[in-house]
């Protein structure tokens, strides 16, 4: 009789489980929706703002979609300029994160197997980390 009570137990404790975590689901699509809709009107201004002011005084009577298209443009001409200076810090975070997890194993490892441990490292933690925040933001909503 123990070991049905055992069983129905473990039961009960997995369907809690599992009704947790799609609360959570629904909850993080729910985040993501109010932060993207929240968003979206910020950037557009943003890239509004920007494509005024890249075109300066031609920018006159222009329609707004047309300047944050071009705001976008120059978002995106920033971000390529600044692709090498990134990819080359966030590879450093990444080797720093294997050294860290590694400890005192670091000095004999190869730099790329560092690299790649902290880029899941990391990636393990950001999105956790984000999850939790679109969880939140839900919570907020809902």
């Amino acid at each position: 009789m123990g070991e049905l009570k055992q069983l129905r137990e473990q039961q009960e404790s997995l369907v809690a489980r599992a009704k947790d975590l799609n609360r959570k689901i629904y909850l993080a699509s729910l985040g993501a929706y109010t932060k993207a809709e929240s968003t979206s009107g910020e950037l557009y201004e943003k890239y509004a703002a920007t494509g005024a002011e890249t075109l300066g005084e031609s920018a006159e009577g222009k329609p707004k979609a047309l300047l944050a298209g071009r705001g976008l443009l120059q978002a995106a001409r920033e971000l390529v300029d600044a692709a090498p200076e990134k990819r080359k810090a966030l590879y450093e975070r990444f080797v720093d994160a294997g050294k860290k997890e590694r400890g005192e194993k670091a000095e004999g490892t190869n730099e790329f197997v560092l690299a790649g441990l902290g880029a899941v490292l990391t990636a393990r933690e950001e999105s956790e980390k984000f999850f939790n925040e679109l969880v939140a933001a839900g919570e907020e909503r809902a």
